[in-house]
């Protein structure tokens, strides 16, 4: 359910136009003006170079929804909005924070003909029309969800992140709210009254920020990026600085909502705050909720058609089109893809072999470790480091195609976890 519309701006030819630079320079301040409190806190912003040397401005409002993209070039600038399922009450917002950028730039931006806005809203301004715009949107893609349901299709991901892995768990819907069961949709359809449902849908879709908000934001943030674990890196790390500030502007509104109070706890604790720790914990109501399907097993893509099963909580990384890396506190793997043309799964396995061989380590003792999948076949070593680490190199062959592992791993614990990502390993 994705809404999207392009806007833009032209300089007067009489006017002094600014540089590229400057001018996103002045824009970041409009905007970190308007958000001062309390989204500064949940705002971010990079900008992007393309292979041509054009750069575009990403500024993100909340870490939940879709950014918003500034391109400036012809002394025309261009801005892609994108509010899906965030709601009418961040539409609003967004165009209101363009108005004043507008103002101060001294610019009218305008609607592209061929992208307008497809609420009305920025012609109208209209809020009781957006929220109804917003209804019928939400109405018409869930009977399109029923519609795709009789075609033999399920498992349906609602406008999250392009990059998220296919979960490995029978469910209908999943937002970046959870999960979302048929009963859910039908009832939303065939009610009378819809305002309780799109305030449960929709992160924000009223028009001040109110405690659902905060409270929405940070269930938001816990279930598509929180991975349950001690951080590992800065961007972690602010990550749940960002989870504890919804937090705390949710309680400053109610205290008595239903958080997720033990997943606060350990937030707490990951960022060495005590004294936070305790308050939480002092709080606490029996109704702590459980979030996170990142607790739960993903399938992941990997080059050359390559596929994996492993928790949702690891970080991925691509180095480049062959090279894939996992990292979790105590697990780290890399895989190496490589492509053949007119071999037999024999010379491949040779082959990939010898490359093991190449590094001249001792790669350990070999281990009987079957794929699930019939059309790959796996060759292992397991081997013991220093400091409790240990390390299965895995060559795992099949007609054209092979892939080089190493799955590090700290403490037997985490050996079980490996082996089952290696007996998963398929071709797509």
């Amino acid at each position: 359910m994705n809404i999207e519309f392009l806007l833009y701006a032209k300089y007067d030819e009489n006017r002094l136009t600014p540089s590229r630079d400057r001018l996103f320079k002045a824009i970041i301040s409009s905007l970190n003006e308007v958000n001062i409190n309390p989204l500064i806190f949940l705002s971010e912003y990079s900008i992007i170079q393309s292979e041509n040397n054009d750069k575009s401005l990403v500024y993100s409002f909340h870490p939940s929804s879709d950014p918003i993209y500034i391109e400036y070039r012809d002394k025309t600038i261009y801005i892609t909005i994108s509010t899906g399922t965030f709601g009418a009450g961040y539409h609003r917002f967004v165009i209101g924070v363009l108005d004043r950028i507008a103002r101060r730039l001294d610019v009218v931006f305008k609607e592209d003909e061929n992208y307008k806005d497809p609420s009305g809203y920025f012609y109208n301004r209209d809020f009781d029309k957006l929220q109804e715009f917003f209804e019928n949107s939400l109405v018409e893609y869930s009977k399109a969800l029923f519609s795709h349901y009789d075609n033999g299709f399920s498992s349906f991901m609602i406008s999250m992140p392009y990059d998220y892995p296919m979960i490995e768990k029978d469910y209908f819907a999943l937002s970046c709210l959870g999960y979302w069961g048929k009963s859910w949709f039908k009832e939303f359809i065939s009610a009378r009254e819809r305002k309780s449902f799109l305030n449960e849908f929709f992160i924000w879709h009223n028009e001040e920020m109110d405690k659902y908000f905060w409270l929405k934001s940070l269930n938001s943030l816990v279930w598509l990026f929180f991975p349950f674990r001690e951080m590992i890196d800065d961007r972690e790390k602010e990550l749940y600085k960002k989870i504890i500030y919804s937090f705390n502007e949710a309680f400053k509104k109610d205290s008595k909502l239903q958080y997720c109070w033990d997943i606060l706890i350990s937030i707490a604790l990951y960022l060495n705050d005590e004294n936070l720790a305790v308050f939480i914990k002092e709080k606490k109501l029996p109704n702590d909720v459980h979030i996170g399907f990142r607790t739960e097993m993903a399938r992941y893509n990997i080059a050359g058609g390559f596929s994996i099963i492993l928790p949702m909580r690891m970080n991925m990384y691509r180095n480049n089109k062959a090279l894939v890396e996992f990292k979790d506190i105590s697990i780290y793997i890399a895989m190496q893809v490589f492509t053949f043309e007119n071999k037999e799964i024999d010379d491949i396995r040779e082959y990939v072999l010898h490359q093991i061989d190449i590094a001249e380590e001792d790669k350990g003792n070999k281990v009987d470790i079957k794929a699930n999948n019939k059309d790959i076949e796996i060759i292992a070593y397991e081997a013991i480091l220093e400091d409790n680490d240990y390390m299965i190199t895995v060559a795992s062959v099949t007609n054209k195609l092979a892939m080089l592992s190493w799955f590090t791993f700290n403490g037997l614990e985490n050996k079980e976890i490996c082996i089952e990502a290696i007996k998963s390993i398929s071709i797509l």
